[in-house]
């Protein structure tokens, strides 16, 4: 079919699917807005189940030590904690042991001990533990344990907070507040719903100004930011639907929110463009114009949306629930906003037609007016580019290479987001434990030494001893909790007889080993607090020389017992070793099936592969200047935030995948175009020069639009939302500017007529779903000539 629509046995113009589908769509126009004014409704009670499901950033990987820690920790003891928390009271105007300072502590414990979700708590008076109190006795620690998975604890958490917080006004001056993994979590939820109101208030009024600096009237401005808005509530609705089977990530919500935003208004924008082009060369006839958009923008906005929707299904092979979600929620989001794009956006423009035209902006109706983009500003930037290709690519592609070099530099961590709450009662507490206790007192490490094969004997617990002694030795080490202090204290030694009698004698009184060991006495568990926070270099490299040289030295591999090492640190080990485990995998998926995808929208080998080798140089140009700014620390009070000194974990992968998408966005606009253009004059300098021309403006405003609403989540206080949102800003402009109007056409002008070459018997056998199928033309256009060869002049191609 080529570049032309082709004609049916009866003479008439055989038009694309599409173009009918546009057309249909225009001429019901009400039937089509009054479904989708169901389906927003529907979406939009839907929404607060989505966002009263959200949870915190979960680091646990599917199979890992850590996963498998809290699955004996839940399944195998008398007392299933899966998570140590700490509830910490404070003073300044009294002493641990003022009667006001006792009675809150008392009060406290009381509440909680009948509370849904807490299944350990002592009280401090009577548990002869002096670490418990600061030094300066106007700070104590309660630990607590919790049970369930992620998604109830996190449930848990705020009840807690909620009955503290009753004691805390009934006592004199004591503060009281609960941290800890779940907490902190809890409290960067809350954190987050403030900041995405925050984020949008700021990213949407700034966009519009945008749209209308674009199109020059209220109502082609408007249309664009009111459809992605459209878009976004469809997808949290959708989110909603699933959500009751589905656990998501609170990160999930702003990375929809971008995405939804950024994309739902750039897939309209494009269309609008498109459409006020072919209302011109049509002479208005709606139908058809609309029909002409959808075979032509609307084409490669389906394109574009299934790239991003395959870029981001490579998450779906990582091994955690932190990146699935997020590849489900992305997928179900954009897969809306493609829903909205070829439906309600249609319908739109089919109602509106002319009118989109109305309300002119004061000063602007340059914009309204249709210009000869052949002598525009882009185009004369083209013929320089087109001239000068060697020089002008050489030039950009030293600074792109400047940008990309110190990625290589990057290094992968966890923040706890601590500092992004530390309003929060979370953060308060754990700044507290920090600076006056040890910081990982709030967030310990588990070992669980497990032996299917039978009871533990005497040779076990003497390596579980010393195991426990080697960890005390370590500096990084505060405290060590294990069975084997107790059967020494209690028993004066410790073998497996001594065990034994202990265990029953806790059958009895109902006091003593229940998070110690488990109930077949096969497992026992030990609680180790590090003296660095959780999320710091020295607890991670604990958690190495545990694993590595600790556990092998001392328990090694008897009779079949195991030793996995848990906790939130330890979590930081899994999930970045799994990051890099399945980076290679999602890489040779993400680039293999966007090759494919490419090949059929452009029947050409080398555009897929330079389209491929340009995303990457704009992914590598953001990854290095994502780690000289949050990692090194170069603008770090610019942007309010203290640099860690590495990336959030599962951050590059993410990123890569959703500005890989993103960049393909622009790459098959541009392209799409230039392929149209091409088979029109079979010139590659014009159909490079004329698709640049066409679409730069468009493009422009797009990757400033989403620049805009990326930069908006910058002002966050949660790093990651915050480390996002700088990728995706710094990705879109290096994209529309240094490789989409500048590197691309350099490279095409090299490259020649090849760029539009495909081998005949690879020709034959792919299935014709490319891009530039066309616009139908007008009835009265002259026909191709076949036997010619030659190109009908089509006006709605050269809008």
């Amino acid at each position: 079919m080529g570049t032309e629509t082709a004609r049916s046995v009866h003479g008439r113009v055989d038009r694309p699917i599409l173009y009918r589908w546009g057309a249909w769509c225009a001429r019901r126009a009400w039937r089509v807005i009054a479904v989708w004014a169901l389906v927003i409704v529907g979406a939009g009670l839907l929404v607060p189940k989505f966002t009263d499901s959200l949870t915190g950033s979960s680091l646990k990987v599917d199979g890992s030590d850590s996963a498998r820690v809290e699955t004996l920790l839940t399944e195998k003891f008398a007392s299933p904690v899966s998570e140590d928390a700490v509830v910490v009271f404070d003073s300044t105007r009294h002493t641990a042991d003022a009667p006001a300072y006792r009675a809150a502590v008392g009060a406290a414990v009381a509440a909680l001990r009948d509370q849904e979700g807490v299944l350990d708590i002592a009280d401090p008076y009577g548990a002869d533990d002096p670490t418990l109190f600061s030094e300066d006795r106007r700070t104590l620690l309660v630990p607590l344990g919790l049970g369930g998975g992620e998604r109830d604890r996190q449930d848990t958490v705020p009840r807690i907070q909620d009955t503290l917080d009753d004691v805390a006004a009934d006592g004199e001056g004591v503060d009281v507040m609960l941290t800890g993994s779940s907490a902190l979590n809890a409290a960067v939820v809350e954190q987050q719903d403030k900041d995405l109101a925050r984020a949008e208030s700021i990213g949407l009024p700034i966009a519009l100004l945008v749209l209308l600096a674009a199109f020059g009237t209220l109502v082609a401005a408007c249309l664009p930011l009111l459809l992605g808005v459209v878009a976004l509530v469809t997808s949290f609705g959708a989110l909603g639907a699933v959500s009751g089977v589905v656990s998501f990530d609170v990160f999930s919500q702003a990375v929809v929110t971008m995405l939804g935003l950024a994309l739902g208004i750039d897939y309209c924008l494009f269309a609008v463009t498109r459409m006020r082009e072919e209302l011109a060369a049509r002479k208005g006839d709606v139908p058809a114009a609309v029909g002409a958009t959808m075979a032509t923008a609307g084409k490669a906005v389906l394109f574009s949306g299934c790239t991003v929707i395959i870029s981001v299904a490579g998450l779906l092979v990582v091994r955690a629930p932190v990146f699935r979600t997020m590849a489900l929620g992305v997928m179900i989001a954009v897969a809306a906003m493609l829903a909205v794009a070829t439906t309600l956006l249609p319908a739109v423009l089919g109602l509106l037609g002319p009118r989109i035209d109305k309300l002119a902006v004061p000063g602007m109706k340059r914009s309204v007016r249709t210009t000869d983009v052949s002598r525009s500003g882009w185009a004369r930037w083209t013929k320089v580019v087109m001239r000068r290709p060697v020089l002008v690519g050489g030039l950009t592609s030293v600074v792109l290479l400047l940008a990309i070099l110190p990625a290589a530099q990057l290094k992968l961590g966890f923040d706890v987001g601590a500092s992004a709450v530390s309003d929060a009662p979370a953060g308060r507490g754990y700044e507290l434990v920090a600076d006056k206790f040890v910081p990982g007192a709030a967030t310990p490490l588990q070992i669980v030494l497990d032996k299917p094969a039978g009871a533990l004997d005497d040779a076990d617990l003497a390596a579980l001893e010393q195991l426990t002694e080697r960890l005390r030795d370590n500096d990084d080490v505060a405290e060590v909790q294990s069975v084997t202090d107790v059967l020494r204290q209690q028993t004066g030694g410790v073998d497996a007889a001594g065990l034994r009698t202990l265990m029953e004698a806790a059958k009895q009184d109902g006091e003593g080993l229940g998070r110690l060991i488990a109930t077949d006495g096969r497992t026992t568990a030990l609680a180790v607090l590090p003296r660095e926070a959780a999320d710091s270099d020295a607890s991670v490299d604990l958690v190495h020389w545990i694993r590595d040289t600790a556990v092998p030295d001392t328990v090694g591999e008897r009779d079949g017992t195991s030793a996995f090492v848990g906790g939130l640190s330890a979590q930081t080990v899994d999930i970045s070793e799994e990051v890099s485990r399945a980076t290679p995998l999602v890489l040779a998926l993400v680039l293999g099936l966007s090759f494919i995808l490419l090949l059929l929208a452009f029947r050409s080998l080398l555009l897929p592969l330079s389209a491929i080798v340009m995303n990457l140089v704009s992914v590598g140009a953001a990854f290095g200047l994502l780690t000289l700014v949050f990692q090194e620390g170069h603008g770090a009070s610019l942007l309010d935030f203290t640099s860690g000194g590495f990336i959030q974990a599962y951050l590059p992968l993410l990123t890569f995948v959703i500005l890989f998408g993103l960049s393909m966005d622009y790459e098959v606009f541009l392209i799409s175009r230039m392929k149209e253009e091409w088979g029109h004059s079979r010139d590659n300098t014009r159909a490079v020069t004329e698709g640049v021309a066409h679409t730069a403006k468009v493009i422009t405003a797009a990757a400033t639009i989403m620049m805009v609403i990326f930069a908006a989540f910058m002002i966050t206080k949660v790093v990651e939302v915050k480390q996002m949102g700088f990728a995706l800003a710094v990705a879109v402009l290096v994209d529309a500017t240094l490789i989409r109007v500048v590197l691309v056409p350099a490279l095409m002008r090299l490259l020649g007529s090849s760029n539009w070459w495909l081998p005949g018997w690879l020709d034959r056998v792919l299935p014709r779903v490319e891009l530039t199928e066309g616009s139908a033309p007008p009835d009265d256009a002259p026909a191709r000539d076949e036997a010619a060869g030659r190109p009908r002049e089509e006006p709605a191609a050269r809008g």
